[in-house]
């Protein structure tokens, strides 16, 4: 399914965002344009690394530091639900406007609440 997702001219002088390095500031874009409606995506190294990444063999250990420090933010939360890894969004509905809005297929985020 088609989706459009905006990146606020703001988002690259945020203090959060410009902490980052630049290779999670890329992977934090990817994750923005693979979220579902309600800000949620998959989270394995798999799923992440075949849709941000799939050309490239992106070793585990770097997609996790890389997830890791965007998780240091706050900007993405990861949760697991029956061993399967999730993330998502906080503040993704202050963020996003999405027309005609999807439910999401993936679990909720167990607590998770806007920061």
């Amino acid at each position: 399914m088609a989706r459009i997702r905006t990146i606020k001219p703001s988002f690259w002088s945020d203090e959060a965002v410009a902490d980052l390095s630049r290779d999670a500031r890329l992977v934090l874009v990817g994750l923005i344009s693979s979220a579902d409606d309600e800000g949620r995506f998959l989270a394995s190294h798999s799923a992440i690394s075949g849709y941000l990444f799939p050309h490239d063999d992106i070793a585990p250990t770097k997609l996790r530091k890389w997830l890791d420090e965007i998780e240091g933010t706050g900007i993405v939360r990861f949760y697991s639900v029956n061993r399967r890894e999730y993330g998502a969004f906080p503040n993704w509905k202050k963020h996003q406007r999405i027309s005609k809005p999807q439910k999401s297929a993936l679990p909720e985020p167990p607590a998770l609440r806007a920061v």
